[in-house]
């Protein structure tokens, strides 16, 4: 199917089909991953409320919560069901067979509880599988991103779990999965019918008329009008440097408060605003670790420990495909390897090791060229919940690495001056 021809087919219409190759995506991935086959077959799909998922997701259940961006605007949920919930989470931790089918059967919301950790990372898995799908088959499509994920029974208070009421209208896809002789397990996509309404334009409000005795004020000289901020300069704050404010009802007061520095009078300023317009190119890592998607997780363990690095970044053929973090190395090994567990510790633990880090890399991965300057770097990391970005140059070579590390060695520079060249040039890994 050409973009042209999707283009024209309604979005209602074309996610059934996307999501159910994007859910396929996500068996192959953990196929890939984990060496087991997993099926999944479309069971229906249609319009209908969320009340009529019951019958597959009844006492206990996964809800994600995904925020999409682009053509597909706003929150929608994908759900998974408490076979789904123990038997994943099972096999991602290498429990014993017999274990798993007894959790699939007779496991509680407590049990449930203590996986949260390992449930969360299968989130980012389906997620990541959809994201690069519908990259492909939705013409338009920007960004998926995981929001929010709870392990509860959605039916005892639906409108805390859905963000429509539990017999509002919406798109439902439910799923038919399989794993080996395991017992089969359902998941679901609920996609609210607000998704696909055409935006809503702000009315205007009416201009003021003068008054027979009021004379119409005439436009000022347009040299008097005020001009807009550069592109990278963040909007002047609504109070002056000289007399700020504070606004106890501010969800963003330490943003607020950047903007304030870049706008103030550095002599006025307890940091020196400079720091805040450096470019990237001045605090980043220019020699971060590099790794292979085919590397193990156990030689990604040992080069990151040995460079006393907490993110790599992943090449494949002169390109730069993914990025690593500590955090998902941690979530890939098996919990019987660390000292707590020890002493239950058995050789499918070891087998964890030797999983490839391209099943669970972060892709695709957000970027920023080498002038982008600090105060922008946070704020696309606070937009987007990211702790590092690669610096990319206009060529596409990746020249660097900014972590939240090298940002808080730059805001406590002993002197109030942004970090110079020479300074740069001593960072090691």
């Amino acid at each position: 199917m050409t973009a042209q021809t999707a283009q024209s087919i309604p979005l209602e219409t074309q996610l059934p089909q996307a999501s159910t190759i994007a859910m396929q995506t996500f068996c192959e991935d953990i196929n890939g991953m984990l060496g087991i086959p997993i099926g999944c077959a479309l069971c229906q799909a249609g319009a209908a409320s969320p009340d009529k998922l019951k019958p597959f997701f009844q006492k206990l259940a996964a809800v994600y919560s995904v925020q999409s961006e682009g053509v597909l605007s706003g929150r929608f949920d994908l759900i998974i069901d408490k076979t789904a919930l123990f038997l994943l989470a099972g096999l991602f931790v290498l429990l014993p067979e017999d274990k798993i089918k007894e959790q699939c059967k007779q496991g509680t919301l407590e049990a449930a509880v203590k996986l949260t950790d390992t449930v969360k990372e299968i989130g980012n898995l389906i997620v990541g599988a959809w994201d690069r799908v519908y990259r492909e088959h939705l013409p338009g499509h920007k960004h998926l991103l995981q929001t929010n994920t709870q392990i509860t029974n959605p039916w005892e208070k639906p409108a805390e779990v859905f963000p429509i009421p539990a017999d509002g209208l919406c798109l439902l896809t439910v799923w038919e999965m399989t794993v080996g002789d395991y017992p089969p397990f359902h998941a679901a996509a609920i996609f609210p019918a607000a998704l696909f309404e055409p935006p809503k334009e702000e009315p205007q409000a009416d201009q003021p008329q003068p008054t027979p005795d009021q004379p119409q004020e005439q436009p000022a000289d347009q040299s008097a009008q005020p001009q807009p901020a550069p592109q990278d300069t963040p909007p002047a704050p609504s109070q002056t440097a000289d007399a700020p404010q504070t606004n106890t009802a501010d969800p963003q007061p330490v943003w607020n408060a950047i903007q304030q520095l870049v706008h103030s009078q550095p002599a006025a300023a307890p940091l020196d605003v400079a720091i805040l317009n450096c470019p990237a190119q001045i605090i980043m890592n220019t020699k971060p670790l590099w790794l292979s998607p085919n590397d193990s997780v156990e030689t990604a363990l040992q080069r990151m420990q040995q460079n006393a690095a907490r993110y790599a970044l992943i090449e494949e053929k002169d390109q730069m495909v993914g990025i690593l973090s500590q955090s998902d190395i941690n979530a890939a090994i098996s919990p019987y390897l660390r000292t707590p567990f020890e002493e239950y510790r058995r050789p499918l633990d070891d087998a964890s090791l030797q999983i490839r880090i391209k099943w669970f890399m972060s892709r695709p991965v957000r970027t920023i060229t080498p002038d982008t300057p600090l105060w922008k770097v946070m704020d696309t990391m606070y937009r987007y919940q990211i702790r590092a970005l690669p610096v990319q140059d206009a060529a596409g070579s990746v020249v660097g690495l900014i972590t939240v590390m090298e940002i808080f060695h730059a805001l406590l520079q002993p002197t109030a001056a942004a970090p110079t060249a020479d300074a740069q040039s001593q960072k090691t890994d």
